[in-house]
C-alpha cells in the first residue's frame, strides 16, 4: 500500500453523553452550550461597565455592532429594518461563527468520556442546522402575517382572488393569472427548500471541512495543520455571515409590499 491513512472518521450523528429522561443529551449539545456560556460571558464583561466616555473594548464593541447594522442595512434596503433585524442577525453570527471555530482549539474535541469525545461542534449536527434553519424561516412567515394578516399572507400562495378580478378583466389576463396562481403554489415548496438550503449548506460544509481535515492530516501531518486550520477559520466565518445574510434577505422578502 503506498500511502495510509489512519484516522478517526467523523461519525454523521452525535453521540449521547448522557440522558435527561427520554431526551438524549449529545456532547454537539453540550458543545452548543458552551458556546452561549462563553457568549453570554463576553456580553455580561462588556456592557456591565457601558459609559458615555467608551473604554476601549466599548468602542471595539459599538465599530462591530456599527459594522452589522450597515451590512445589514445593505442587504435590506431599510434603516429602521436592519435596526429590529440586528439583535437577531448579531446572535446569529455570534453563535454560529463561534461553533463553526471553537472546533479548532487544540484538544477541545479529544476530551472523551468512556471512549465518546464530550464536545463536538454544534453546527456538525444537521439537527442544530435544520432547527436553527426552521426557527428563521418561521419568524419570516409570522413576520409576514403580522404585517398583511393571516388571509393576506396566505394570498400569496392561494391567489383566488388574483384569479377572480383578472377574469373579470378579460380572458387574456384571467390566464395569465392561472399561471401566477400556479407559480404561488410553487411558491410553498420553496419555503420548505429554504429550510433545508440553509441547513445543508451549513450542515454539509461544516460537517465536510472536519472529514478533509482528518483525512488529510493523516496524509500530510506535517505540513497541513496550521494551513488548513486557518482557512477552516475563515470558512466558518464566511458559513456564518451566509446564514444571516439569507436570513435577513428572507425577512426582508417577507415583509415587502407586492408590487
Amino acid at each position: 500500500m503506498l500511502l495510509r491513512i489512519e484516522s478517526e472518521q467523523l461519525a454523521i450523528q452525535p453521540d449521547i453523553i448522557f440522558s435527561i429522561g427520554s431526551l438524549g443529551i449529545t456532547n454537539a449539545m453540550i458543545m452548543g452550550l458552551l458556546v452561549t456560556l462563553i457568549l453570554s460571558v463576553i456580553t455580561y464583561w462588556i456592557t456591565k461597565s457601558l459609559s458615555l466616555n467608551p473604554s476601549k473594548k466599548q468602542n471595539i464593541a459599538e465599530l462591530i455592532i456599527e459594522g452589522f447594522l450597515g451590512f445589514i442595512e445593505q442587504l435590506t434596503g431599510s434603516r429602521s429594518q436592519a435596526a429590529f433585524l440586528l439583535p437577531l442577525i448579531g446572535t446569529l453570527f455570534l453563535f454560529l461563527g463561534l461553533s463553526n471555530i471553537i472546533g479548532l482549539i487544540p484538544g477541545l474535541t479529544a476530551i472523551t468520556i468512556d471512549g465518546i469525545p464530550l464536545f463536538r461542534t454544534p453546527t456538525n449536527d444537521f439537527n442544530m442546522t435544520f432547527s436553527i434553519a426552521t426557527a428563521m424561516v418561521l419568524l419570516a412567515q409570522y413576520a409576514s402575517m403580522k404585517k398583511f394578516g393571516f388571509f393576506g399572507h396566505m394570498s400569496k400562495f392561494f391567489k383566488f382572488a388574483h384569479v377572480i378580478r383578472s377574469f373579470k378583466k378579460g380572458f387574456s389576463e384571467g390566464f395569465i393569472s392561472i399561471i401566477d396562481f400556479l407559480i404561488g403554489l410553487l411558491d410553498i415548496i420553496s419555503e420548505f427548500a429554504k429550510v433545508i438550503s440553509l441547513s445543508l449548506r451549513l450542515f454539509g460544509n461544516m460537517y465536510a471541512g472536519e472529514v478533509l481535515a482528518a483525512v488529510l492530516m493523516g496524509v500530510l501531518a506535517i505540513i497541513i495543520p496550521a494551513p488548513w486550520t486557518a482557512m477552516n477559520f475563515v470558512v466558518g466565518i464566511l458559513q456564518a455571515m451566509v446564514f444571516g445574510s439569507l436570513t435577513a434577505a428572507y425577512y426582508s422578502l417577507s415583509v415587502a409590499d407586492e408590487e
